[in-house]
């Protein structure tokens, strides 16, 4: 039998503290992908859809804002280290 590859890849930011990638959650990417619809035509209703949104770094446990247009595909996941986490909750 052959296994099909898995697509590894997956949307993120670069957490502005710590550098390393957050994933977007699904209602931004949905919120991207009609942002990037419109835009394309020449709606005006572009101007009503936020552009902007928090996240929290799983890693360092902070949150910033970012911009739909700081979201890039990362090739893997990454896992943030345990003693990253254990010192960023202490």
């Amino acid at each position: 039998m052959a296994s099909s590859a898995v697509s590894q890849r997956f949307r993120a930011v670069v957490c502005r503290y710590c550098s390393k990638p957050i994933r977007v959650p699904a209602s931004v990417t949905r919120r991207e992908s009609e942002f990037q619809g419109i835009t394309e035509s020449t709606s005006t209703r572009h101007q009503l859809i936020s552009r902007v949104f928090h996240v929290r770094c799983r890693c360092c446990e902070r949150e910033s804002v970012y911009s739909i247009n700081q979201i890039v595909d990362f090739p893997h996941p990454v896992t943030c280290p345990e003693s990253d986490h254990k010192a960023a909750t202490l």
